[in-house]
């Protein structure tokens, strides 16, 4: 039977992304990084992209 941690690693060969089986307890940071070989890094303090997608949403657009 596969584990949970083994499950997580095929789906990630396949492309999938996997940084919510750490955020849901199926892996741990530890193992998140020995997956992908990148630290795992906390979406709630990620402030890479939030800025941006943010901006975009307040955007209206008026009618010509």
């Amino acid at each position: 039977m596969m584990t949970e941690f083994d499950f997580v690693k095929t789906i990630y060969s396949w492309g999938f992304p996997i940084e919510c089986y750490v955020q849901y307890n199926t892996i741990t940071k530890d193992q998140y990084k020995e997956i992908t070989g990148k630290d795992y890094v906390d979406a709630s303090t990620s402030t890479s992209d939030a800025g941006a997608s943010e901006s975009t949403s307040t955007d209206t657009v008026k009618p010509s």
